[in-house]
């Protein structure tokens, strides 16, 4: 029996939490919020107690596991607390909102012999993985030049993302799950140059271009959410390789990622000779593959191959990189 405790209690931490609930062997031991609000149902739900005591939680010596999806500032404090408890975790993306705290917990998480791994959902969504796999199998040939949009409407699902002192504002906290998707597929980032606008609702850069250069190779992300309240939810992932081209578009059926019912959901094979294929992929939950992934290195004591500390410290680069280019109006090197 894997046992594991989840931190926090809002959209992404009850998403863990159920995923946990749903797998075979995992007993969900606890869940810690400040408040009961959101808390106390939650665990009603699926079976566990809610607490208030972060310390006792984290401390206790029958869970093996916790997931941190508490605010991105709080993130270092409580994945040290918990290595420090001899605890495997699973941290939400971004790892952090600066790179001093990134490249802190990188180096703790390399020399712990727990599991650390950061919640980047993208290398777990079938559609992205389908398309990191073409190119590794070298259906594409060498990827060349890639587009990814994400939009949405300003969320209603947490009052967090008015304050982009807590969570970054899109360029980090939204815009991060492209350029880690996009890191992915062309390898190290090497400078960044960005174009956009900065939300009075949040404060923070919400709406933003960002021209990525890799060794012989660029990407663009577009997106943010700034846009109507009426618009879905949509992303798309586009890759050009010298052998042919993948794209992938998703849409929505509502404002959230979560309405799925009526939206679009393709991806499309462009080879270089004939017709376009599209790719039909049994479906699957990205997010009950992320925890059965993590669940499963736990199990085994191997460190995670995806989704790594490093891999979530070069997308935070990019991420600050493109800020920093939204505030000078630079080209930014990517630390």
């Amino acid at each position: 029996m894997t046992r594991v405790a989840v931190l926090g209690a809002g959209f992404m931490g009850g998403t863990h939490a159920r995923a946990y609930r749903a797998l075979p062997g995992v007993e969900l031991v606890g869940i810690y919020a400040p408040s009961g609000t959101r808390a106390a149902p939650l665990a009603a739900e699926l079976g566990t107690v809610w607490t208030d005591d972060l310390e006792r939680l984290v401390a206790d010596p029958g869970v093996d596991a916790v997931d941190v999806c508490l605010p991105t500032p709080e993130h270092r404090a409580a994945t040290e607390a918990a290595l420090a408890a001899g605890k495997h975790v699973l941290l939400e993306k971004p790892i952090a909102l600066t790179l001093a705290d990134a490249d802190a917990l990188v180096a703790l998480a390399a020399t712990s012999d727990r599991v650390v791994m950061v919640a980047h959902v993208l290398r777990f969504w079938p559609e992205y993985v389908a398309i990191r796999r073409l190119v590794a199998d070298g259906e594409l040939g060498r990827p060349v030049s890639g587009v990814a949009t994400r939009r949405q409407a300003f969320p209603a699902w947490s009052n967090l993302f008015a304050r982009s002192d807590l969570t970054g504002g899109a360029v980090v906290d939204m815009l991060i799950h492209d350029f880690d998707a996009l890191n992915w597929v062309f390898g190290e980032p090497r400078a960044v140059t960005a174009h956009g606008r900065r939300n009075p609702r949040s404060g923070g850069w919400d709406q933003a271009q960002v021209l990525i250069r890799y060794d012989g190779a660029s990407a663009l992300v577009d997106g943010g959410m700034t846009m109507p309240d009426s618009s879905p939810f949509g992303s798309t992932f586009q890759i050009l390789g010298e052998r042919g081209a993948a794209e992938y578009r998703f849409q929505a059926g509502g404002r959230g990622v979560e309405d799925t019912g009526g939206g679009v959901n393709d991806l499309v094979w462009y080879p270089p000779a004939g017709a376009p294929t599209t790719l039909a992929l049994p479906p699957e939950d990205p997010y009950a593959a992320e925890i059965a992934y993590f669940v499963d290195r736990v199990r085994a004591g191997r460190p995670a191959a995806r989704a790594t500390p490093a891999d979530a410290r070069l997308a935070l680069a990019v991420a600050l990189a493109a800020r920093e280019s939204l505030e000078t109006g630079e080209t930014v090197a990517v630390a």
